[in-house]
């Protein structure tokens, strides 16, 4: 009786052979040689690279002057005017120091910037996919964590993101060629990715050591010495920064306590219904591989749902793109050499076997490749502005925004006559670019004749924009030390709304305004001897 159930079952349609499906899901889950991968890998990414390299301007939402405030930090710190652990974002402010070694205008050295960070993160995430992963999905992965992070509009945020992925994925995967030394190598990859975390934002340190706390229980006999070498590669890192920047791991230790809280995680980046598609595919290979697996295979899909879950927080709290966290988990989830998948293709298989892995394979290799188009469509939109852009802001800012100048243009115009009427719009990113641009002509003709200037703003953006000298650690800093101090008439940010209130009585007992512009105030020092000619001086107004 029960091998007349068995024939009936095997004669159903769903249990016989899919030869065409299987060879195509065969050619998704096909592995190559790690080192022929590893290459492909980094050729791909290398091609993004590439293009921001070479772009001419960087298109950003952001107002320009929070985009030049890091890279004057940058210089301040290199000048010894400013101490590397006081920044924010450590990091960052090292690819930028390194970025400013081969470009001057700002856009290019975020650009270049971006592209030093994607090299951090696209080298170790090609070593651990091509022992992890087919051929197909690790150079796909690898692309399309370096697309991400060079996007124009990628961000600090965007980078610590994808460390800590790939952090992630050494804490809670193993390769294909497990051994001991090869888990000394991937735990210290993982650790100094993770110390690079703690330089970013200690939220993302913070999420990469509650998954670090797992690994020894998700990644076999080799598991305690990955645990033991992502630590020993993270202290190790963090005393040599200390050498270097005394205080830096304090500061970052006082940064972590606020760096999580309920109003971050309620109000970060992108809701759950923006990204509601690559979400809801991750889940669903996700839950496939778990019933597929099931208990034999529950460390795979364990891990991955731990990544997820981690890169979802994370980008929460943030306000980072999550985009990169699904393809990483459906990918983990189905392509991994625990996949599950791989007995319904290799060994016993039949048209349910193959149908479920090849969808699950779509999915994953769908949602990752989504993120290289959506970054070539950034570039392409970059390219279309850049090339509609004014000369002057290209060559100068190399920054460019949709759009053209509003309400600094209308304020030129006389359309705005009182600081009040002023106070109801806000200034545009193209409408900063205009009125540094405008200064910084101004304050080079200055510069020509030996005067020290400053723009009070924020940070000291005149040591970038206009004058070859040692960056301040701040606007403030710069105009007490300068003969001529540029004063914004609209406020462009709260650092620079700040640092006119802070630098109020040093402007009004040490300097007279002689010159009001549109959009800019010219404040003198009193015992300053400067060429008058280069002022258009009316005694309206002025502030004796």
């Amino acid at each position: 009786m029960n091998t007349h159930h068995n024939a009936e079952t095997t004669d159903l349609p769903w249990r016989k052979d899919a030869p065409k499906a299987r060879r195509a899901a065969m050619e998704l889950y096909s592995w190559r040689e790690p080192g022929w991968v590893f290459m492909i890998a980094i050729a791909g990414a290398l091609l993004f690279v590439g293009l921001a390299v070479l772009s001419p301007a960087l298109l950003s939402l952001m107002p320009p002057v929070d985009l030049i405030a890091p890279i004057a930090e940058a210089r301040a710190v290199m000048s010894g005017e400013a101490g590397l652990a006081d920044h924010e974002a450590p990091l960052y402010l090292l690819l930028l120091i390194g970025a400013d070694v081969f470009v001057d205008a700002p856009g290019r050295v975020h650009l270049i910037a971006k592209a030093l960070g994607a090299v951090l993160i696209f080298y170790p995430l090609a070593f651990l996919s091509s022992s992890r992963f087919p051929a197909i999905f690790a150079a796909v992965l690898t692309i399309a964590y370096s697309a991400f992070v060079v996007s124009p509009f990628a961000g600090i945020e965007e980078i610590g993101l994808a460390l800590l992925l790939v952090a992630a994925l050494s804490f809670v995967s193993v390769s294909a060629d497990e051994s001991l030394s090869r888990a000394r190598i991937e735990g210290a990859i993982g650790g100094s990715c993770l110390y690079g975390l703690w330089l970013v934002n200690p939220a993302f340190a913070l999420v990469g050591f509650a998954v670090l706390s797992v690994c020894p229980f998700l990644t076999g006999r080799y598991g305690l010495w990955r645990y033991v070498s992502a630590l020993a590669a993270f202290v190790i890192l963090a005393i040599f920064f200390e050498l270097i920047a005394f205080g830096i791991n304090l500061e970052r230790a006082a940064l972590a306590s606020s760096s999580i809280s309920l109003p971050m995680l309620f109000g970060g980046s992108e809701s759950g219904i923006g990204l509601g598609g690559a979400a809801y595919a991750a889940i669903l290979v996700i839950f496939v591989s778990a019933i597929f697996g099931g208990h034999a295979h529950r460390k795979n899909w364990m891990a991955a749902f731990v990544i997820l879950i981690a890169g979802l927080f994370a980008a929460r709290v943030t306000g980072a793109n999550a985009m990169p966290v699904f393809g990483l988990a459906a990918g983990l989830a189905c392509f991994s050499v625990a996949s599950p998948f791989y007995d319904g293709l290799f060994k016993a298989h039949d048209r349910a076997s193959v149908s479920v892995a090849l969808i699950s394979a779509a999915l994953a290799l769908f949602w990752t490749f989504s993120i290289i188009i959506h970054s070539i469509g950034q570039f392409s939109l970059q390219h279309q502005v850049t090339a509609k852009a004014p000369e002057n802001i290209r060559a100068e800012l190399a920054l460019v925004q949709p759009g053209g100048p509003t309400i600094a243009k209308w304020v030129e115009e006389g359309r705005f006559s009182t600081p009040e009427a002023r106070e109801f719009f806000a200034l545009t990113p193209v409408d900063q670019s205009a009125m540094l641009l405008e200064a910084a002509s101004r304050a080079r003709q200055l510069t020509a004749a030996g005067v020290d200037i400053a723009f009070l703003t924020g940070a000291d953006t005149a040591c970038v924009l206009a004058e070859s000298r040692n960056c301040r650690a701040d606007g403030t800093a710069a105009a007490n030390a300068a003969n001529v101090v540029f004063v914004p008439r609209l406020d462009m940010d709260p650092k620079t709304a700040a640092a006119k209130g802070k630098a109020e009585v040093l402007l009004y007992t040490q300097f007279k305004m002689i010159e009001r512009t549109a959009l800019w105030e010219i404040w003198v020092r009193r015992d300053a001897v400067v060429p008058a000619k280069l002022f258009k001086i009316s005694d309206a107004g002025m502030y004796r």
